[in-house]
């Protein structure tokens, strides 16, 4: 089974590229731990349903929804044929990433909060995010831990509820 290009985009940010010390523009990377969260989308729940749905429970935990990439019509626009669906959807804590990011400057690499839903190669569809991996957050303050931890959270809820269509 051949892997999305999302998932590709997501993994290549195990590798994140940092502002070097020196002034002669050479990349410097640090490695760092992602989690790729996956859900498959209940059969009877559309994609819209998918959508609406993620959308409304990111409202109920007080995310803030920044932003939408519906990459299927670009592709439907570049090629002049029907794509199957996928969309990438930001969320934000804009507290919770201030904190993180005054912690760590390279968790900025996680903002804002990513979910995608798409439909692959068998027609499956799917709900698929980048979570941060637990071993950087033990690196945060404790209330600044507390706070991603809590954004981690959410967002496992919501890729639940939009894999079963809660609205």
């Amino acid at each position: 089974m051949r892997k999305p290009r999302l998932v590709f985009a997501l993994l290549c940010l195990l590798w994140l590229p940092t502002l070097p010390a020196s002034a002669d523009s050479t990349l410097a990377y640090v490695k760092m731990q992602v989690q790729i969260a996956r859900v498959e989308i209940q059969a009877d729940v559309s994609f819209d349903d998918a959508a609406d749905s993620l959308k409304l429970r990111a409202n109920q935990h007080n995310l803030k929804f920044v932003g939408g990439s519906p990459l299927y019509k670009e592709i439907e626009a570049l090629t002049g044929k029907p794509a199957r669906r996928m969309e990438i959807f930001s969320f934000c804590d804009a507290t919770t990433a201030l904190q993180m990011a005054e912690a760590n400057p390279l968790t900025i690499s996680f903002m804002p909060c990513r979910i995608a839903l798409l439909e692959d190669m068998q027609g499956k569809r799917w709900v698929v995010s980048m979570l941060m991996d637990e071993d950087l957050f033990r690196e945060l303050p404790d209330e600044t831990r507390k706070n991603a931890v809590r954004v981690m959270e959410f967002m496992k809820d919501m890729m639940l509820a939009a894999a079963r269509g809660d609205l």
